[in-house]
């Protein structure tokens, strides 16, 4: 599969006339937390020649393609892989925002093209902003809890979907440290912050969406609505006053593109 991927991206960086900086993995499969039938949420950077951004009209910023198992064009809700790409003046700014997802990209284990060990995954491993992660991931927790309870859409995958969310804030709000991307081993850090039976639930809803049951409809798991009712009440108010320094990242925009002048 990483050689069709591979492939694919190489096509579009031909006919958008771009060079790919790293294309990543980003979501259930870089999580840990695939099923049998997950499709492939591929993520990209890349940048232009100079004399592409010296221009009164801009190319675009964002390239999205999808494509079904066949490697058909088709829409993004019914393929197998879905790939999304930003230019890195799109990129660094997200990353000067501590924006959690392009953060995740430079962290991923799975790497389709080029290289995200860059300088700029240890500067934003030490230089995050630790309030705008915990309110990203807190309210992603929020978000997902309210698909469950007033949506109606009780199903394992929104559970897990719904913990990393909060897992994950509770982790960067305790530790002041980006979570682990893998969320069995964001579950084992955090062991201490929940009941022996909502860890044991945790680990045994992982089992079950890896074996392909995730989209069933379930009833409602007690041990869950109740550590999330606590945890969502509990006053979150002290953080660091850390955070990007866009002069940093401006510098290493520059060094990129000269490389491609």
């Amino acid at each position: 599969m990483r050689g069709t991927i591979a492939k694919l991206m190489s096509d579009i960086a031909r006919e958008n006339g771009i060079t790919i900086l790293f294309a990543i993995e980003n979501g259930s499969r870089a999580w840990d937390m695939a099923s049998a039938d997950s499709d492939y949420d591929i993520r990209f950077v890349f940048y232009r020649p100079v004399d592409d951004y010296l221009t009164l009209l801009p190319k675009e910023s964002v390239i999205t393609r999808a494509f079904a198992a066949d490697l058909a064009p088709c829409d993004v809700s019914g393929s197998l892989f879905d790939l999304s790409g930003f230019d890195i003046f799109k990129y660094l700014k997200l990353l000067a925002s501590s924006n959690p997802t392009t953060i995740e990209w430079l962290y991923s284990p799975i790497v389709y093209t080029g290289d995200n060990r860059i300088f700029l995954r240890d500067y934003m491993g030490k230089n995050f902003s630790q309030k705008k992660l915990f309110h990203h991931y807190f309210s992603l927790f929020k978000k997902t809890k309210n698909d469950i309870y007033e949506k109606g859409m009780l199903t394992h995958k929104k559970y897990l979907y719904a913990f990393r969310g909060l897992l994950n804030a509770r982790y960067v709000y305790r530790f002041d440290a980006l979570p682990p991307l893998s969320f069995a081993d964001t579950v084992e850090k955090m062991q201490d912050d929940m009941p022996a039976d909502v860890f044991d639930m945790i680990k045994k809803v992982i089992q079950i969406k890896s074996s392909g049951g995730e989209k069933d409809l379930i009833a409602r798991i007690g041990v869950f609505d109740d550590y999330f009712a606590e945890k969502e009440n509990e006053e979150y108010s002290v953080f660091s006053e850390r955070r990007p320094d866009e002069a940093v990242l401006e510098k290493e925009l520059k060094r990129i593109l000269a490389g491609n002048a």
